[in-house]
This record gives C-alpha cells, sequence and structure tokens, in this order.
C-alpha cells in the first residue's frame, strides 16, 4: 500500500514536470527558408511575418491531440446519434475538409442571397430566401459536426483538420449572424447590425481564447448547437410569418427588442464562463497559457479588431456605414476571422501570439480617412479595404494550409497516401 502511494506520487511529480516542459515559454525562432516563399524580396518578408510558421511551431503542430469537453444538451439527446447515423452515407473518398469547405460556401451562398434582398437589413426578402437560409445552416451545422467523424471513420484526423474546422467556423460567423439580422431587419434599429456581428465575433474570439488557456475546447449546455437551432427556428418562423412578426408589441416592447436583450444576457453569461476559465484554469506556469505567455495578451488583437472599427461606426458623419452596413461588417468579421485564427494556430503550435497583423492596414485606411479628413470618397475606400482584408485573409488561410500540408505529407482535400520525400 506504502509502495503504491509512493509510485503514485512519483507519477503525478513526473506529470507535473512534463506539464511544466509542455507549457513553457518559448520565444518565436529565427525564421528559416521554405519552399513556400515565391523569390521576391517585399513579399518573402510579407509572407514570413505574416503568413507562415516556424520549423519548431510546425513540429509542435505535430505534437498537438485535440481535446473538448461537450456537455451540450441537444447533442446529448439526439444531435450525436443522428450525426453517427448521417456519416455512414458518405463515400470513404470524401476528405473530411472537403465537407468543411462545402459548409462555408452554402453559409456564405445563402448570406449573398439575403444581402441582395436586404441590403441595409431592413427589407423584407422572399420568402424562399429564409427558407433556405435556414436549410442551409442545417446543413453547415450537419456537415461542420461530421467531418471530424468522417476523419476518425476513414483514419484522417490531423492537426490540419482541426485548424480547418474552426478557421471556417470563424469565416462564418459574421455570415450566419448577418442572416439573423436579416430576418429581424436590424437594420432599423441603430447600430443593431453592427452590435450583432460584434457580439457573435468576440464570443467565438473568447472561446477560442479559453481554449488558448487550457488546452481544451469546452463547451456549454447551451452551446453552439442550441444557438445553431434557435437561429433555424428563427429563420422559419420569419419564412412562414414575415419579419413583420418580430416587431410585434409584447409587454410594451417590440419582440425582437426582447429577443436581443435575452442574447445580450446570454452572452453576458458565456463571457463570464470563459473569463472565469482564462483567469483561473490556465495550464502554463503560475496559470498562464498553453505557450506560456500571459493569459491576458489575447485581449490585445480582439481589441486591435474591435476598437478601429467602434470608432469608424461611430464617428462617421454622413449614414455611409448604415448605408453599406453589409460591407461594413463583412469586413469587421473577415479582420476578426483572421485574428481568430492566428489565436487558433498559436494554441494548436504552443506559441505567442503577436499584435500586429497587415490585415489591420484596412481599418487604419478607414480611420486616416476619416479623421484627417482625406478626400477619398468613402464608400469606395470601404469597398476596396474590404477587398484588400479579405485577400488578406485568404492568402494566410492559403499559406498556413500549404505549409502544414508540405510538413505532415498529406493533402488538404484529397483521401490519399502522403507523397514521397514529405516529412511522414
Amino acid at each position: 500500500m506504502v509502495t503504491t502511494r509512493s509510485r503514485s506520487k512519483n507519477n503525478r511529480a513526473a506529470d507535473k514536470d512534463r506539464s511544466k516542459e509542455r507549457y513553457a515559454y518559448r520565444p518565436r525562432s529565427t525564421f528559416e527558408e521554405s519552399d513556400a516563399l515565391v523569390g521576391f524580396k517585399t513579399i518573402d518578408h510579407y509572407l514570413q511575418y505574416d503568413c507562415l510558421l516556424t520549423r519548431e511551431e510546425l513540429h509542435r503542430l505535430d505534437e498537438h491531440v485535440y481535446s473538448a469537453v461537450d456537455t451540450s444538451w441537444l447533442d446529448e439527446l439526439c444531435m450525436k446519434k443522428f450525426w453517427e447515423a448521417v456519416v455512414l452515407y458518405y463515400p470513404l473518398w470524401v476528405a473530411p475538409n472537403l465537407l468543411t469547405l462545402i459548409g462555408l460556401i452554402v453559409n456564405l451562398t445563402t448570406v449573398l442571397v439575403l444581402s441582395f434582398y436586404c441590403p441595409t437589413a431592413t427589407e423584407t426578402a422572399p420568402a424562399w430566401a429564409y427558407f433556405l437560409a435556414a436549410f442551409g445552416l442545417f446543413v453547415y451545422q450537419t456537415l461542420d459536426a461530421t467531418d471530424g467523424k468522417q476523419a476518425r471513420r476513414i483514419g484522417a484526423s490531423s492537426p490540419l483538420g482541426e485548424l480547418f474546422d474552426h478557421g471556417c467556423d470563424s469565416a462564418s460567423q459574421v455570415f450566419v449572424t448577418l442572416n439573423v439580422c436579416y430576418a429581424l431587419q436590424l437594420g432599423s434599429v441603430r447600430c443593431g447590425v453592427f452590435i450583432a456581428c460584434l457580439i457573435s465575433v468576440s464570443l467565438f474570439y473568447t472561446a477560442h481564447w479559453s481554449t488558448y488557456c487550457t488546452g481544451q475546447l469546452r463547451f456549454a449546455r447551451f452551446d453552439v448547437t442550441e444557438a445553431q437551432w434557435s437561429i433555424i427556428s428563427m429563420l422559419l418562423c420569419t419564412s412562414l410569418f414575415g419579419p413583420k412578426l418580430w416587431s410585434v408589441g409584447i409587454f410594451g416592447y417590440a419582440l425582437k427588442h426582447l429577443l436581443l436583450a435575452c442574447v445580450g444576457l446570454g452572452t453576458i453569461y458565456q463571457a463570464l464562463g470563459y473569463l472565469s476559465v482564462i483567469f483561473t484554469d490556465g495550464v502554463g506556469k503560475n496559470g498562464s497559457t498553453v505557450a506560456g505567455t500571459s493569459v491576458l495578451f489575447p485581449a490585445c488583437p480582439l481589441l486591435a479588431v474591435i476598437v478601429p472599427y467602434c470608432m469608424i461606426y461611430s464617428k462617421s458623419a454622413s449614414g455611409v456605414y448604415d448605408d453599406l452596413i453589409v460591407i461594413f461588417v463583412l469586413q469587421f468579421g473577415a479582420v476578426a476571422a483572421k485574428a481568430t485564427n492566428r489565436l487558433i494556430v498559436a494554441h494548436m503550435s504552443r506559441s505567442e501570439l503577436s499584435l500586429w497583423d497587415w490585415i489591420y492596414m484596412g481599418p487604419i485606411a478607414l480611420m486616416i480617412n476619416q479623421y484627417y479628413d482625406i478626400k477619398i470618397n468613402e464608400p469606395t475606400l470601404l469597398k476596396y479595404t474590404t477587398v484588400y482584408v479579405y485577400a488578406s485573409l485568404l492568402v494566410y488561410c492559403l499559406f498556413i494550409t500549404r505549409q502544414i500540408c508540405d510538413h505532415m505529407g498529406i493533402y488538404c482535400f484529397k483521401v490519399t497516401a502522403p507523397r514521397a520525400g514529405s516529412s511522414k
């Protein structure tokens, strides 16, 4: 008995030492030559700083193991059984990342359809457009929940799959939120569309911020699945009864205002839960992150996204950002998605975050034009900067994906044997 207890103490001490070593702080090493570089000095400098991982980060990414705790009520009640049945119908040659990408395209398609009919989120779209958005979200949810099951089914699980999944989720946040804004006609509420998107992307970022601190993604009793089904139900009701349904008065308040109040309270509750985990459950030394860095620092990239857009929107003397609210929040969503992707990559590779990102040049250009009264047409500049931020996001995703595929000897959208000469 004494021997067993002594061995147990020794094992715990060894585990603690291994944990300290695993989550120790490691400053980013000097970047080495990579096949991902294109041969032009300026472009290569941009890629090295903005888009590529060092060799040490890639090796730590190899060691990453997905960890999650799911206590979602609907998942346990019925959705897991449904998803496990659905995945059996997928052909074995279908790559998991292809399912994820299809879900993202479906979401993008539905938001573009509703954006065509509701450019300022005050118009009424045809009933079929709301139904399409509801059906699209259901398809996205199903594909998003079964891509990992397909990966395990065919033996294709990899860190790239997790990164690709969460990366597409980060881009989809603003699409799904915009569809909600169209259904509720939040364009008629001052700052309604922007605040809704701000809440959505901030909460998603905070969830991964807590993962960066604990090394584990945690789902609450009411989480993603329940929120998605709430939105699907809302879109179906809008399809049947029209968006005027949400203007019906209850206790002297419009129904959509009561819904927004409930969402606000739920957001506060969820955010406080994440912050509690961030401040108390860090796995690194002295409660630090998985990279051994301060648990507070991930707030900086989030503020670097939120603050400029709040200033731009609130200080505008014209109504240009209300008239072009869809383009404005799509740009905001792209910048937030890249910040979230960087956080996910940092978590998986146990790396420190950098504060600066070249995508910030988009909102900075809008701020300079606005605050220094430079005579550049605001709508035109908004459109050009939106193109720029999406190009920056796309280049980042493409190069990160390519680098991981080359390092691990796998393909992103094919189920096949590793290529000859790869690292694995």
